[in-house]
């Protein structure tokens, strides 16, 4: 009987010793995969506006006074002096500009009539006033340089020459209206004399091209930079609105994130020619990334599975602890149980995003290969794998916050970001769309694509 007892007690202490045997399995290697955020390519509007009212200002300041005197017009007794009589006045519709030029006229000049047998003749003045119009194509050359083309499209006589002689009315108008086809040419070079050296675009696309070069930081919490680098450029047809000319010029460019340590820059790219392209810009595309640490993932886990019991059958396991890192691309969690087993174990999964539930998930868990070997020989119940399917659903991490203050960062930056003097970055992203995640040192990749309206801005063209 006493044999008995003791056979039974060494049997029950055996069968209580397998049935909750510690474990000793050795920790999968942590090891991760490159991770690039990707280029992406983008058409980044260059907005111009030319400010036809400052435009005007500035010619009005150029030609002031006498614009215009001369004797002996085609090789007549003929004397002519044109002055400016008020402001000139533009508007503008794309990318032609129409004047009205008001001009004090006066005119001397010999005039001789038969009248009773009599010839009067003497040396007349007289004085009126004009109004002439002109019309301006403007253009740029393969350089950048402004091309202006300036012809008149007719007149109308504010008050028109009179002069009466001894009965006979002598006709003053012709006589005014040759004098001022003289002087027509010199106008019309004149203004476009103006227009080249009141409006230097080059100058304006270079600085924006160069200075767009220069890495940027978006955000400096996450450590965010964006570097551009420019194509090509072209040039859509102008367009008018109100007293403004509007020229977009799109950047054709190559838009790359980092987050981290500034970017270095790359080898400057040169202006190419000036050419156009009778589209508008495409959407402003950007690949951002924004890191949820590994810490994050753990505590919101924890809060979800610490203390947590699972069975399976008559066994179970609790959750004491609970920790994630990356190896070869996959997530490994690490799980501090005690129940039927005791001990520690390691699974992995791939994490995934799921976009109904805007949130990074696990995906085909199963446990590390170590694990399983040392299941098999201790806890091979654990192999069903039903353990795990009951765990996974609570390591799901909702990332909506974060894909919400990735773009709100974007957009906090882009609201009115200067990038030289004159020259500002200005727009806002409005498509938001997760592409990958990757495993880093730490923390979970989140890669997203955000798409918007961008446009450089050219805020004052000085005349």
């Amino acid at each position: 009987m006493k044999k008995l007892i003791i056979f039974v007690s060494i049997a029950i202490v055996s069968s209580l010793f397998t049935a909750c045997k510690t474990l000793q399995i050795e920790k999968p290697k942590e090891s991760y995969l490159p991770s690039n955020l990707s280029p992406a390519m983008s058409e980044l509007p260059l907005q111009v506006e030319l400010d036809v009212k400052k435009l005007e200002s500035a010619i009005n300041k150029k030609m002031n006074g006498l614009i215009f005197q001369g004797s002996n017009i085609s090789n007549k007794d003929l004397s002519i002096k044109v002055w400016k009589a008020q402001n000139f006045t533009f508007t503008i519709n794309n990318n032609v500009i129409e004047y009205r030029v008001p001009l004090k006229v006066w005119s001397r000049f010999a005039w001789k009539v038969e009248k009773f047998g009599y010839v009067i003749g003497d040396q007349y003045e007289a004085t009126g006033s004009i109004a002439l119009t002109y019309k301006t194509a403007v253009s740029f050359d393969k350089n950048w340089k402004l091309i202006s083309k300036t012809i008149g499209s007719g007149y109308e006589w504010i008050e028109t020459p009179k002069l009466n002689i001894v009965g006979v009315n002598v006709p003053v108008t012709p006589i005014a209206s040759l004098a001022l086809s003289q002087c027509d040419k010199l106008i019309t070079t004149q203004i476009d004399k103006s227009l080249d050296e009141s409006i230097d675009l080059k100058k304006y696309i270079s600085q924006a091209w160069l200075e767009v070069q220069k890495p940027r930081e978006v955000n400096s919490e996450n450590n965010l930079w964006v570097r551009i680098t420019p194509k090509d450029i072209y040039v859509s047809p102008f367009t008018t609105s109100g007293t403004k000319l509007n020229m977009a010029v799109a950047l054709y460019a190559q838009i790359e994130s980092f987050m981290g340590a500034q970017p270095s820059a790359n080898e400057l790219v040169p202006l190419p020619p000036f050419k156009y392209v009778n589209r508008p810009a495409q959407q402003f595309n950007l690949n951002i990334g924004a890191d949820v640490t590994f810490d994050k993932i753990s505590d919101l886990a924890k809060k979800e599975l610490l203390n947590k019991t699972f069975s399976e059958g008559n066994k179970t396991i609790t959750i004491t602890d609970l920790s994630v890192f990356g190896s070869d691309g996959k997530a490994v969690f690490i799980a501090d149980v005690i129940g039927s087993l005791k001990g520690r174990i390691y699974f992995t999964g791939n994490m995934v995003y799921n976009p109904d539930k805007l949130a990074v998930e696990i995906t085909e868990p199963q446990f590390s290969v170590k694990t399983s070997n040392a299941l098999v020989k201790s806890a091979s119940w654990l192999l069903h794998g039903m353990i795990l399917k009951k765990i996974t659903p609570y390591l799901t991490y909702p990332i909506k916050s974060n894909l919400e203050t990735m773009k709100n960062q974007v957009n906090q930056m882009l609201a009115n970001y200067t990038i030289t003097d004159g020259v500002v970055l200005q727009g806002k992203m409005n498509n938001l769309s997760v592409t990958s995640l990757s495993l880093i040192p730490g923390a979970v990749r989140i890669q997203a694509n955000l798409k918007g309206n961008v446009a450089l801005k050219v805020q004052d063209l000085k005349f």
